[in-house]
């Protein structure tokens, strides 16, 4: 009979620890769908007033709309604010949103990141997409830099962020109602949907470094597929000795954050000698990285995908800590160095496309 009432004890002991065990699992799982699956958390966000800038909000019917207006060309920021304690496991944001202007102005995403020993740490993210229709948009928390004002100029530990902001960045007159639907935290990764794609216009930012002796010129023409536009640089160099021809497009405000690589459409003729392209991500800080084998000569057009992996830390630059950062891509360096072998080398490159892909 003890014997059988030990069985029964321990049996049920089992059960019990089964019973506690699953208990705990379901629990820690529906802590991560609830927090991951983008449940409208909208009431644990608050508009945070700001000087210089006229606002107004209101909820209804579940949303909350915001009429904002700003008269002035001095920058502004339009923030939503949480303290909610899912902050310290959160990879981004997710809100849904609609944007009516009645001006414009330029607009981008912003991130303000508070810790509980006086650090702030932030991002400004590319422009605000899809004006007059609804949005869903994804804000990675990744990347974030230390304020000039933080008291720690490390990077930050989001386990100790107590306070985050997410909004707009306001630049030059602008006027509209910003009408949010949702805004949550999510434990996902970002996970972009589509390739970025950089403008080929004439409205593009061009800039020129080459050697002295080098005679280029580059500038945005109309001779790509279609008679569409395209990126041309042409350049004469003397041979024998090493040479550079850098022109760089400046990109658009983008946070390369869950993309793989840089996809490029082009032709070019080199010189004898120089075996293939210099392509080089240039960092907001001038942090140079660079291949210069993969994208050879061809005659005809050409279209390949560089991963991110390829581009190394040129011997000629710095960076604070070594790494290429997807969230600080200003420019793209799109042209050759090398030695031509005959007295003088000419070329010509054509870029018809700059994405950057999944």
């Amino acid at each position: 009979m003890g014997e059988g009432n030990a069985k029964g004890r321990t049996s049920e002991e089992v059960r019990n620890v089964r019973a506690m065990l699953k208990a705990v699992v379901v629990v820690a799982l529906l802590g991560t769908i609830l927090l991951a699956s983008g449940q409208d958390d909208l009431a644990k966000w608050r508009v945070v007033p700001t000087t210089g800038l006229n606002v107004r909000w209101k909820r209804m019917g579940g949303r909350l709309v915001i009429n904002f207006s700003k008269l002035g060309e001095e920058r502004r920021l339009l923030l939503l604010e949480t303290t909610q304690p899912q902050i310290s496991k959160a990879k981004s944001v997710d809100i849904r949103y609609c944007l009516r202007l009645v001006r414009d102005g330029r607009l981008r995403f912003a991130v303000l990141a508070y810790g509980d020993a006086g650090g702030v740490w932030f991002k400004i993210v590319q422009p605000v997409e899809g004006v007059d229709e609804e949005v869903d948009w994804r804000i990675p928390l990744s990347g974030l830099k230390p304020a000039a004002f933080s008291t720690l100029q490390t990077d930050p530990d989001i386990a100790k962020i107590r306070k985050l902001q997410v909004g707009l960045v306001l630049d030059g007159i602008c006027e509209g109602v910003w009408e949010i639907e949702s805004i949550s935290l999510s434990s996902k990764p970002f996970k972009p949907t589509k390739p970025i794609v950089v403008p080929i216009s004439p409205q593009a930012k061009l800039s020129l470094a080459h050697d002295p002796a080098a005679k280029v010129r580059t500038e945005i023409v109309k001779e790509g597929p279609e008679g569409k536009w395209c990126w041309k640089t042409e350049f004469v160099i003397p041979g024998g000795r090493h040479m550079y021809v850098l022109p760089s497009l400046i990109m658009p405000d983008a946070d390369l954050t869950g993309y793989s690589g840089l996809q490029l459409t082009y032709r070019a003729n080199l010189p004898s000698g120089i075996k293939a392209l210099l392509i080089i991500l240039v960092e907001h800080d001038g942090s140079h990285y660079y291949t210069d084998w993969i994208a050879t000569p061809s005659g005809e057009r050409r279209t390949l995908v560089i991963p991110f992996s390829e581009f190394r830390l040129g011997g000629w630059s710095q960076d604070e800590n070594g790494r290429l950062d997807l969230d600080q891509i200003g420019s793209v360096i799109v042209g050759m160095h090398g030695t031509a072998s005959e007295s003088e080398g000419r070329g010509s490159i054509w870029v018809a496309s700059i994405a950057f892909v999944l």
